[in-house]
């Protein structure tokens, strides 16, 4: 399987949305403000374009740490950026990608 940083993935998802490309995104989802107890299973959606923040987006640290996109849907949605695990472009045939965040 093909790696890549974190931040040239991030790079990579804003160039692709400008193109009127899109991507495949998995991560681990986490909110400090709604604890889940148990289990925490990877989310993935497809077909996703990135965003600029939403006026009604509230952010209790530092917005840089969120990763902001819509999902397939239209709808938006936010992940922590460390907690990405693995993307997809559409410009290389949604070939799956690991990304590494620390080496």
């Amino acid at each position: 399987m093909d790696t890549i940083r974190g931040t040239d993935a991030i790079a990579m998802a804003e160039t692709v949305s400008k193109t009127g490309g899109d991507f495949i995104i998995s991560f681990f989802p986490f909110s400090r403000k709604k604890p889940v107890s148990g289990k925490v299973g990877m989310k993935t959606y497809g077909h996703c374009t990135c965003r600029k923040p939403l006026p009604r987006d509230k952010f209790d640290i530092d917005g840089k740490h969120f990763f902001l996109f819509m999902d397939g849907d239209d709808k938006p949605k936010t992940c922590y950026r460390v907690l990405i695990r693995f993307i997809a472009f559409s410009t290389d045939g949604y070939k799956l990608k690991r990304v590494i965040w620390y080496e």
